[in-house]
């Protein structure tokens, strides 16, 4: 069937909706990262669900036309299949799911059961009736099942009936980027005239990839050591040459049904002789401290995580786009009703593998808003024999279920709720500080424990009067436990989101000013600043080194927040300037980090005017 037929299939959707963002003119937004064309740029987690992967077509079909455009994408089985086609279609800002069409359409997903005759036999026998809810009642056909497996001992010596082969060679052919790097350069490939708007439109900014880093997430389950794997970011675990590794590879890896396909395979043969540095790798990326395995198995990523919602979260920030998420299946609104054993199996089996995603979305609220579910209630998860009309049927299913975010969904509104979640996470625990005068329970809410140095240090500038002056910089101010931290630190902070402001303030404070506890102490600044003149992707480094250059105000220590000393260092191309303290190995976007980098400025410039 052409791709022409899909198009007209869902053309009133489409017609409903251009009248709709007509209607509703600047206010039919859904992120602060726009292009010269009008774009808006989201991330995208997609769900896996077998052949209904075909709906998720229909929802980015939609949201391509009315004007959205992808940057990070992640996905679990057919969520991972659509994430890769969608990544490798072409770049970020062009249109891909006519050309995932192109290549899907057409296609007789009966050619991916690659296990014979038995193999097909028992796949029908498997799918006869099997809705997509009811995933694993098929107890009642035990017998013919059994039957129907006598002739296939691959099920127990390979664990799956199909090899799955003619899937992952189908899939390497679509593909334009045979490499991790390859298809990595062009998820990085964004238009030039990329900016970050603010609210009501009136200031912009440029940005690119350097800073909004897009990046694909396939999510897979190694059940040798237990671990939900993300490729590629977990892959050097598991590859000698992870870059160079096809990426159909990987989403071979999170589609591997149990049982229905052959787990994938890995060898950790190439370890050999390196094996302290990759055991090091596997305790920091999975938290495996174990002797390494031979062999890895992976199988479908569903098993642990079916909706991946959480893989581009980032706790304590609002961020400049949302991640929407895509659920084949309806909310769970209703219980259901358990009459026979294959029900009972069924609905233990889906409570397990999506309990750590709806436990995500449970404690981030806000989420919710963000995830929307395509109905695919009366289609066969497994049906590989799938009808063109089901297809078709399909398809407008996930286009409907775009139409029904776009309408609902209110970006602004979605920023206040996550400001909001922000500030309430915090007051309690600022409720219970508030009662505590021992420094160790302090210390310990914000994730530090048995420092008796940074205990004698905070001890110790706590005994001066006056508060420590700290100047925090930043155009874009969204943090607020940070500045939450700092109130508990004996110190009082000044925002400005200029350096002009900041210079200014800093001459009144500190050469003008008659009161040396008046003085600033510290400046904690961003890196990126829209400002005019100069470049604006090193704004904050240039301010701190125009300072170093003031014979009074050079002495202020200058700190940067959410930055690594070997990030700034390689951004800046140059050496840093003397004044900027951040401390190699330390990560000022983690609270404790944060908290000793600022606890050891204010020391040591409290220490110097004893001196």
């Amino acid at each position: 069937m052409s791709t022409h037929a899909y198009k007209q299939y869902v053309f009133d959707i489409l017609e409903d909706l251009q009248g709709y963002r007509q209607q509703q003119g600047d206010r039919f937004r859904y992120s602060d990262i726009f292009d010269g064309d009008g774009h808006q740029y989201v991330n995208l987690v997609q769900e896996g669900g077998g052949v209904l992967g075909i709906a998720l077509v229909g929802f980015t079909y939609v949201l391509e036309e009315m004007g959205i455009r992808f940057l990070s994408l992640g996905g679990t089985s057919a969520g991972s299949i659509n994430t890769l086609l969608m990544a490798d279609a072409g770049t970020p800002e062009e249109k891909k799911s006519v050309k995932i069409l192109e290549r899907i359409a057409s296609k007789r997903f009966t050619d991916f059961v690659d296990g014979g005759q038995d193999a097909k036999k028992l796949t029908q026998l498997i799918q006869s009736g099997v809705k997509f809810s009811e995933a694993f009642n098929v107890v009642p056909k035990l017998p013919a099942l059994l039957q129907a497996a006598d002739n296939l001992p691959e099920l127990f010596s390979e664990f799956g009936i199909n090899p799955g082969d003619h899937f992952e060679e189908w899939l390497s052919k679509q593909l334009t980027h045979q490499s991790w790097q390859e298809l990595n350069e062009n998820l990085c490939k964004l238009p030039d005239s990329l900016e970050h708007v603010s609210d009501y439109g009136n200031r912009r900014r440029p940005v690119d990839a350097e800073e909004l880093q897009p990046k694909i997430a396939i999510v897979a389950a190694d059940i040798t050591t237990q671990t939900k794997v993300e490729f590629p970011r977990m892959a050097e675990l598991y590859y000698k040459h992870p870059e160079a590794q096809n990426p159909a590879s990987f989403v071979r890896a999170s589609m591997a049904i149990p049982f229905f396909f052959t787990p994938k395979r890995v060898s950790l043969a190439w370890t050999q002789g390196k094996e302290e540095e990759v055991r090091r790798n596997w305790r920091r990326l999975a938290g495996y401290p174990g002797e390494l395995p031979g062999e890895i198995l992976f199988v479908d990523g569903g098993v642990m995580s079916n909706f991946p919602i959480d893989l581009f979260h980032k706790s304590d920030h609002i961020p400049q786009r949302p991640t929407i998420g895509v659920k084949l299946g309806v909310d769970r609104r209703h219980a259901t009703d358990i009459k026979n054993l294959g029900g009972y199996l069924g609905n233990m089996q889906e409570g397990v593998r999506n309990l750590r995603d709806l436990e995500f979305i449970r404690n981030n609220p806000e989420y919710k808003a963000l995830v929307e579910y395509i109905d695919v209630e009366g289609f066969n998860w497994i049906n590989f024999n799938i009808s063109e009309a089901d297809k078709l049927r399909l398809f407008r299913r996930g286009a409907e279920a775009a139409g029904r975010f776009l309408r609902r969904f209110n970006w602004p509104e979605y920023k206040s709720d996550i400001k909001t979640n922000l500030l309430q996470r915090i007051k309690p625990v600022l409720w219970e500080l508030s009662n505590v005068r021992d420094l160790d329970r302090t210390l310990e809410a914000f994730g530090i424990r048995d420092n008796p140095e940074i205990k004698e240090k905070i001890s110790y500038l706590a005994q001066r009067e006056e508060k420590y002056k700290i100047l925090w910089v930043d155009d874009s101010l969204t943090y607020p436990l940070p500045m939450a931290i700092l109130d508990r630190l004996h110190t009082y902070c000044y925002t400005m989101r200029t350096s002009d402001e900041a210079y200014q303030l800093l001459v009144n404070r500190n050469k003008q000013g008659d009161y040396p506890e008046n003085r600033i102490d510290l400046i904690i600044s961003d890196v990126t600043r829209d400002e005019t003149g100069g470049n604006e992707k090193t704004r904050g480094i240039d301010f701190a080194a125009m300072l170093a250059c003031d014979p009074v105000i050079r002495h202020v220590p200058v700190l940067f927040y959410a930055h690594r000393r070997e990030e700034l260092e390689e951004r800046y191309g140059r050496d840093l300037p003397p004044n900027v303290i951040n401390t190699k190995d330390r990560y000022t976007i983690m609270h404790g980090d944060f908290i000793a980098e600022v606890v050891d400025a204010l020391y040591a410039r409290a220490k110097s005017f004893a001196e």
